[in-house]
């Protein structure tokens, strides 16, 4: 029986050593076997039902406090493994965050890069249109200087 599995120890010997086991006596060998009065359908207490001379009741007490005790055992070793398990879901959970958060930074930096790119090329065309608007202007006073020629005869 795997610990953490939910399923109470004390109905399985495998989960036991033999001083847990009754420590060797024949007698108390299976006492881990029965239903606790706590599991009844009704969901109330029902006191336990003990019989005998003195020494069988309190053997008989002892034998459920310990099947109660071993159901409270196994029930929290369930818990806590539901809890581990939550504990890595809401750890990779995080994790995820921190990955998309982190994207989402790198994205937001290349887009501003190509942004500057964008404006730098912008610019850079702007100046050549410009330059490109002074030689024409530059070109147009010669063809008017020259009288209608490109090339300005001096004789």
């Amino acid at each position: 029986m795997k610990y953490g599995s939910g399923a109470p120890l004390w109905g399985k010997s495998e989960g036991f050593s033999s001083e847990q086991q009754g420590r060797g006596s024949g007698e108390l060998k299976n006492r881990y076997e029965g239903q606790s009065y706590q599991n009844s359908a009704a969901g109330s207490y029902k006191p336990p039902n003990v019989s005998g001379s003195k020494p069988e009741q309190q053997t008989q007490m002892m034998e459920d406090t310990l099947r109660t005790n071993y159901e409270a055992e196994g029930t929290a070793a369930t818990v806590l493994s539901q809890m581990t398990t939550q504990r890595y879901q809401l750890q990779s959970a995080h994790d995820n965050v921190y990955d998309m958060r982190e994207t989402t930074e790198k994205a937001k930096r290349e887009l501003a890069d190509l942004a500057a790119k964008t404006k730098r090329k912008k610019r850079r065309l702007q100046t050549i249109v410009a330059l490109l608007a002074v030689t024409d202007m530059l070109l147009f006073l010669r063809i008017l200087q020259c009288g209608g020629s490109f090339f300005c005869r001096h004789y």
